[in-house]
């Protein structure tokens, strides 16, 4: 049977990284990247780039910023969805600062590549190696007040890195894998992700 679903709230690509200090659950470095074909902002790419302070003393990227050719959909983005990530709780994100950028997007199947630059500064996330091929399904997906139903393709990666003005910075991909041999990772791609909504939260919980 085939189901429409609507309404579509924003659909495109959206890897993303979580790094660490080897062998501590110390964060280094977490970035979320955003290639929108809709939007209720129209199309664009969002860079979005948290930087621990040891990390962010060693070049002129700041703590957190954001990296974007269509601020209004990196606000969007921000105030509608990303705020409410797990990777981004605890993390001041109303302190981030929005940056105009060019930015600009590359995949061979082994290496997806995502590059900002924004006057002399140069971006680079860089995601090696994808494990695995899965489909998610999340109905429901919370967003503070509102919750969306989403659906998206995971590839977890093995390695991927940061780089700023072509000096990586410190940090390193988490592996895990479940009792099944199921492999996950704090850097993967997100490949048409698509986000239904929005809903009431507390509609979705009734109905949940």
């Amino acid at each position: 049977m085939v189901e429409v679903r609507r309404p579509i709230f924003v659909s495109g690509e959206n890897p993303a990284l979580t790094l660490y200090t080897p062998e501590t659950d110390n964060l280094t470095a977490i970035a979320s990247y955003w290639q929108c074909e809709l939007s209720p902002w129209g199309i664009g790419q969002v860079l979005i780039l948290w930087l621990e302070k040891q990390n962010a003393a060693t070049n002129e990227a700041g703590l957190g910023r954001i990296y974007t050719d269509n601020p209004p959909l990196a606000r969007g983005l921000v105030q509608t969805l990303v705020q409410y990530f797990p990777e981004f709780q605890n993390i001041p994100m109303a302190e981030f600062s929005y940056m105009d950028a060019v930015l600009q997007h590359e995949f061979d199947g082994k290496v997806y590549r995502a590059a900002s630059r924004a006057g002399d500064m140069r971006i680079e996330i860089e995601w090696h190696k994808p494990l695995d091929q899965k489909q998610i399904v999340w109905p429901g997906f919370p967003t503070g007040p509102a919750a969306f139903d989403l659906m998206t393709i995971i590839c977890p990666c093995e390695t991927a890195q940061v780089l700023v003005n072509g000096r990586p910075l410190d940090g390193e991909v988490r592996l895990s894998q479940t009792a099944e041999g199921v492999t996950g990772s704090s850097a993967f791609l997100a490949f048409s992700e698509t986000w239904i909504g929005p809903f009431s939260a507390e509609d979705k919980r009734k109905t949940t």
